[in-house]
């Protein structure tokens, strides 16, 4: 991408960016995050409109992924060539290390010492889906997921349910064998996006 092009797209997404932070409502941030596509980001990606300033399209962590989870979007648009990564086809399996992360050197991906669990996003329950509401003993979300009894337990009455330790790896969308999906990860920006949609009229 020719340099002039990439420092003016910067430029708009840090302008963009700096509606959020002079507090110009809600209107306006469902506005801007309703002309958003928000993906599932790789572990550590800034919030959605830093992360598309700063991710240079390099595909280095695409390449550092073991377990291929991080695809390229092909779509045209702002998000064209950037990472993301679909639960469906293969979700985040948390790597002590984080090669995805080591490999980012734009700092579009970081490493939080403070917060050292990343959080990409939270799961969600479809209960017109999912097995167990139709008289199926089904653990197959729980027995994927790595922070059992953090992110995810079994209820009393057999059903999944989403805890505040959930941090949005997907895993569990991926081993799900319901059909649709019964339990999906989405974005931060994606259900930030979805909070607004429900409050704002």
């Amino acid at each position: 991408m020719d340099e002039s092009k990439r420092q003016s797209r910067k430029a708009f997404f840090k302008e963009t960016f700096s509606v959020f932070r002079k507090g110009l409502g809600n209107h306006v941030e469902k506005k801007i995050l309703k002309k958003m596509d928000l993906p599932l980001r790789p572990p550590g990606a800034l919030d959605e409109v830093e992360f598309l300033s700063t991710c240079t399209r390099c595909d280095l962590c695409v390449k550092a992924c073991p377990y291929q989870a991080i695809l390229k979007k092909t779509l045209r648009g702002v998000s064209a060539g950037t990472p993301y990564i679909d639960p469906d086809k293969q979700g985040c399996h948390l790597c002590d290390d984080m090669p995805c992360i080591a490999s980012c050197e734009p700092g579009a991906l970081t490493f939080n010492a403070i917060q050292p669990v990343v959080s990409m996003g939270k799961a969600k329950v479809d209960t017109e889906t999912c097995l167990t509401y139709k008289e199926t003993l089904c653990t197959a979300c729980y027995d994927s997921c790595p922070f059992p009894e953090k992110a995810i337990r079994i209820t009393f009455d057999r059903h999944p349910e989403i805890l505040s330790g959930c941090v949005g790896c997907g895993l569990c969308t991926k081993l799900c064998p319901a059909a649709p999906k019964a339990i999906k990860a989405f974005s931060h920006g994606y259900l930030r996006r979805e909070y607004l949609e429900e409050q704002l009229f």
